[in-house]
């Protein structure tokens, strides 16, 4: 028999991509009231006929795509939206590069997992995968891990020394009053002082009409001197601390898997 892959639970819709008027009509077609804040899907229209006008458009463009067959949203794309306004947890990123933002989010529903990516004026929604690290760290990319040592210092401490300002000798010498030995403080320091691309990676779990961040995000700094990645915990006094390693991919994912083991 030819496997034609039809068999349950394989998703025979490849990935979406929608343009805003298209993500907008298929969230009103389906009645979901909200979708990942991530995403940052707000209200664009200031009239009734301005909204109807685009929808007319979006539905246009999505049948000519065979997207609702019959009159219908398709199927598998429903399925899809639906469990990106009522998962069960998600992974929020914001992937910030010279102040432009790309944004991504893992939604996990009862028996789908669901990766949906927007850059500018454009949606991407497809199926997770089996691996739900993947799609995350693909979209960071590969990068050198910056040759530094683990420097672990509360959060509060942490982040004075970078919101201060100044140039790489000054955030070096606020790490190493916090600790951090002279040699990964002026790495650390210089390369931090002029980094423009970083990511925030967070968790959050949904119930009840409401929706938490858990606490410990994940944060990648892309910097000229290599990756790191930044995690952080609560002590068992209440204290919270955060860790800067080097950004390998066995750390990052490491990072993750951390992340999304709090989710569960």
């Amino acid at each position: 028999m030819i496997d034609l892959g039809t068999q349950p639970g394989v998703p025979t819709l490849p990935a979406v991509t929608l343009s805003l008027d298209e993500m907008d009509y298929l969230v009103d077609t389906l009645a979901l009231d909200v979708l990942p804040v991530v995403l940052d899907a707000t209200p664009r229209y200031d009239t009734y006929d301005a909204r109807d006008a685009a929808f007319r458009g979006a539905a246009g463009t999505l049948a000519a795509r065979d997207l609702l067959p019959g009159g219908g949203v398709h199927p598998e794309l429903a399925d899809r939206l639906r469990v990106l306004a009522r998962p069960l947890w998600e992974i929020a990123l914001r992937w910030y590069v010279d102040g432009s933002i790309s944004r991504l989010c893992v939604s996990q529903g009862e028996a789908l997992s669901v990766l949906a990516l927007r850059a500018g004026d454009t949606y991407v929604v497809q199926d997770a995968g089996t691996d739900i690290f993947a799609p995350v760290i693909g979209a960071l990319g590969a990068v050198e891990p910056m040759n530094v040592g683990v420097v672990n210092a509360p959060t509060a401490s942490l982040g004075e020394a970078f919101d201060q300002g100044g140039d790489g000798k000054s955030l070096a010498a606020a790490l190493a009053a916090l600790g951090v030995p002279a040699v990964d403080a002026t790495v650390l320091g210089n390369a931090m002082a002029g980094c423009t691309t970083y990511a925030e990676i967070v968790g959050i779990v949904y119930g009840d009409g409401q929706y938490d961040p858990v606490g410990g995000p994940v944060t990648v700094f892309d910097t000229g001197a290599g990756r790191i990645v930044g995690t952080s915990s609560v002590s068992a006094h209440g204290v919270a601390w955060s860790s800067l390693s080097a950004g390998t991919p066995q750390r990052l994912r490491q990072a993750l898997e951390s992340l999304a083991d709090r989710l569960r």
